[in-house]
């Protein structure tokens, strides 16, 4: 027998969504989105240290993504290569993102290769297991051997230590360190907000704006870590 208590639920569904449907989320260009250069660690001193949302833009080659989906297009030269939020210091994150130790276990963008094995959680670049997580070409092939892997934008160090890996998984450090030789000729912006205090409406401009404008290459999930 169907209850007869009133549908209230659907009433208050209703009323979220009409909320919802009023606020504000960034452009595709991120053109409302405040954002600092980043060269060095210092520039991040810009960025308070409070909960708030970001973008990381550049114009370094990044032949490599973690999903199957389209990807944001690029502007301004570069593209947004990965997107997330903090709920307490959006700035110690991009700081993990962009100047991150090798050994770190910290997550970061993966775009250098590991020299070690890896002690803690770290993305594979390659790996010849069939059914293995791995990181994918733009293109949507897997990189499955070391032919493939050598497609991805690697300094001649990088290109070294591929060629003369004999194990059957190659994996991408946490993070990486801007200043290093390899990043420093390019361009990296990071866009951010901060300041918010509900973990919601973090929440909501993150989804929103991936749904609207895809997700960047070097995140691995639509929603959620």
């Amino acid at each position: 027998m169907a209850s007869t208590i009133p549908n209230r639920w659907i009433e208050q569904d209703k009323r979220v969504i009409e909320f919802e449907s009023t606020l504000l989320i960034p452009e595709k260009d991120l053109s409302n989105v405040p954002y600092v250069q980043v060269k060095e660690p210092k520039d991040l001193e810009e960025i308070p240290r409070e909960g708030g949302c970001y973008w990381i833009w550049t114009n370094e080659p990044v032949n490599h993504k973690f999903h199957k989906g389209d990807i944001p297009e690029s502007f301004n030269g570069g593209v947004v290569i990965y997107n997330g939020i903090a709920k307490d210091n959006v700035r110690a994150r991009i700081d993990h993102h962009l100047f991150g130790v090798e050994e770190q276990g910290w997550s970061g963008i993966s775009m250098d290769i590991l020299k070690f094995t890896p002690q803690s959680h770290a993305k594979k670049a390659m790996s010849t297991k069939k059914r293995s997580k791995v990181a994918i070409l733009v293109d949507g092939t897997r990189i499955t051997d070391i032919a493939l892997l050598l497609k991805l934008h690697l300094s001649d160090e990088e290109q070294e230590i591929v060629r003369s890996k004999l194990h059957s998984e190659v994996f991408f450090r946490n993070g990486i360190d801007r200043t290093e030789a390899k990043h420093k000729p390019y361009d990296f912006k990071v866009y951010y907000i901060s300041g918010l205090k509900s973990v919601s409406y973090l929440e909501f401009i993150e989804k929103i704006w991936r749904e609207k404008y895809n997700l960047p290459q070097l995140c691995s999930y639509k929603s959620g870590r």
